[in-house]
């Protein structure tokens, strides 16, 4: 978090400069601040609103539990506060494999703030506070990002809140194409339900604003805290600033030390990301793993060139199917101004850095396209930037606009918006899934949580292994209730894979690579190889029972189709089981090994 803290304080020392200390609002949006808290409380009430009844209960004094990425993003506070590590890893019985990895922690250095002031469990304050005051912020930006063109106030908030959904558009009639179909992920993922890239809105919005009133060193500055705050938009976010530096360099409209000055915070950025986690790889790794060995199987090879320019070029169409809509209302907003030609030399920068940043994240997608997660080098940065580019231009065209254009807009931002939340309202989408567990099952689980150890583990049966993504022992699990009701714990896996070969099985071939070195980031994998090299070699139901002793594990959730080893059933002194979910509750024995209370507390408790 310290280059945020340098680049902020940057950007508060240039914007204090005589030189660099206006920015454009019109007379009717230039009141004071105490006038505009009462809408600022509003849009985060109406945010929190939109929240709450995901996770409501009619039937249960108790919330549902949100879907299990979200449940990840809560537990990641405790390497966090616990070992001061910036690490997506929830790793607890070997800490020498901690090292600090690219990720989004923002929200996470948030809500563990929060979490340290109230005491209330991770994951609800999460979903429902953190993220709720994020989203408000992102709103907060759009409305400034619209009063910047005079807009007229009754209609700001209502383009702001629109504006939060505005990430593209699934069309159902195309969703039977594969091409297509590939890119409802992120389109079906409105803003007010999943927030994660809410910190790259804040500061692209922000970098927007000085970009329009004309302070592009500030604006550089604003822009090179996403390339910290969210590693994967680094690159797009790079080359948008570069680009922009060297358009207004060849265009005269800043001399080459200024343009040098704009790049000057993203090499700053990009120095500390190099820096920070060069500097600081994993005490120790086990052979065929670790981040080189991830970098040398998922770079492209030259033979693959063919198969390159196909992607790249899908990428771009798929891009402009599902945000064809809103750019058709943004023209037609323009058309009618009759100043289109004018708008676009006006705001030609923004068009600049726009076309940049599209076709350096689809570049970047392309030369990913082997690893899991590639798409977010595209998605992360283009879906806000997107936004936030069409709300410009329709301010631009708004402005001095008569009534009947702002509804008209309103209206076919509303039609775009229920043609989008047709998958969510027909056919729930995995990323809004919340789990519903019974009344009797989660007071059960609030007696007994307090009493057990910090460490736990987890089955889950074969088939739940859909994917290589599922793979992952720390962000697929069973036991999501635990986050009801303990914040600093772990579950250890203690599940094998049943799969005779990760390249011939149907449902990782794809990924093969990719789910082997997911598979060896275990516990599990990791205590058996540690056995191996001692010479203590076992069965696998042996190893499961060792690392349970080794790691002093006071349960195991089980999911409903996951069946307990017979070698680990005389542990259980308690059985609990959810009517709803089927899921099961193992409570282990603790007075043959003991059983810590701090996830990180070493062996020698």
């Amino acid at each position: 978090m310290l280059p945020v803290l340098v680049l902020l304080g940057g950007l508060l020392w240039l914007l204090r400069q005589p030189t660099t200390a206006y920015i454009r609002l019109s007379a009717a949006n230039s009141r004071s601040g105490g006038r505009r808290l009462p809408v600022v409380l509003a849009l985060g009430t109406f945010i929190f609103l939109t929240r709450y009844p995901l996770l409501f209960d009619a039937s249960s004094e108790f919330l549902r539990t949100p879907f299990q990425d979200y449940v990840f993003y809560a537990r990641l506070t405790t390497p966090l506060t616990l070992r001061g590590v910036e690490t997506n890893s929830l790793e607890v019985l070997y800490p020498q494999f901690l090292a600090p990895y690219p990720y989004h922690y923002l929200e996470i250095w948030w809500n563990a703030l929060l979490v340290q002031l109230t005491g209330l469990p991770s994951v609800w304050c999460m979903f429902l506070c953190a993220f709720s005051v994020m989203i408000t912020i992102v709103g907060v930006g759009f409305a400034a990002i619209f009063a910047h063109f005079g807009l007229p106030s009754r209609w700001l908030l209502v383009l702001a809140v629109l504006f939060l959904t505005v990430t593209g558009v699934v069309w159902p009639f195309l969703q039977h194409i594969s091409l297509v179909q590939n890119g409802a992920l992120l389109s079906s993922l409105l803003l007010p339900l999943q927030p994660k890239l809410a910190p790259v809105y804040w500061f692209m919005l922000l970098g927007t604003a000085l970009l329009l009133s004309r302070q592009y060193v500030a604006a550089a500055v604003a822009l090179a805290i996403v390339a910290v705050v969210f590693v994967a938009a680094a690159p797009v976010v790079g080359a948008g600033v570069v680009v922009v530096a060297l358009y207004l360099w060849r265009t005269q409209q800043l001399r080459l030390k200024e343009s040098m000055a704009m790049v000057a915070p993203v090499v700053l950025a990009g120095a500390c990301i190099v820096l920070f986690y060069g500097l600081q790889p994993a005490a120790y790794t086990l052979p065929g793993t670790g981040e080189h060995a991830l970098l040398q199987a998922v770079m492209p090879r030259l033979a693959e060139a063919r198969t390159l320019i196909n992607i790249g070029l899908g990428v771009l169409l798929n891009f402009g199917v599902y945000f064809l809509g809103y750019g058709l209302v943004v023209v037609a907003v323009l058309l009618a101004s009759q100043r289109v030609v004018a708008i676009g030399k006006q705001y030609q920068v923004v068009l600049v850095w726009f076309a940049a940043s599209l076709l350096a994240a689809a570049v970047m997608r392309t030369l990913a396209h082997h690893f899991l997660d590639g798409f977010q080098f595209f998605s992360n940065p283009m879906v806000p930037l997107t936004a936030i580019v069409l709300a410009v231009f329709l301010g631009a065209g708004l402005q001095n606009a008569r009534r009947r254009t702002y509804v008209l807009s309103v209206v076919a931002l509303l039609g775009l918006l229920l043609v989008n939340s047709y998958k969510l309202l027909t056919d729930s989408h995995d990323g809004h899934v919340t789990t519903r567990y019974s009344p009797k099952f989660l007071r059960q689980m609030k007696q007994v949580m307090p009493t057990l150890g910090s460490r736990g583990g987890y089955i889950l049966a074969d088939a739940e292994y859909s994917s290589a993504y599922t793979l992952s022992s720390d962000s697929y699990t069973a036991g999501n209730y635990v986050s009801n009701f303990k914040n600093d714990y772990a579950l250890l896996s203690l599940s094998a894979l049943d799969a005779d070969s990760l390249t011939t099985d149907p449902r990782f071939v794809r990924d093969s690579t990719q789910a082997e070195q997911i598979t060896r980031q275990s516990t599990l994998y990791r205590f058996a190889k540690f056995q191996s090299l001692r010479h203590r070699s076992t069965s696998l139901d042996s190893a499961k029972y060792e690392l349970v002793r080794e790691a002093g594990l006071s349960f195991i959730c089980a999911s409903r189709r996951a069946q307990l080893p017979i070698i680990l059933r005389p542990l259980v002194i308690k059985t609990y089981v959810d009517s709803y979910s089927g899921e099961k509750l193992y409570v282990l024995r603790g007075r043959q090994f003991p059983q810590p209370t701090d996830p990180y507390q070493p062996r020698s408790w």
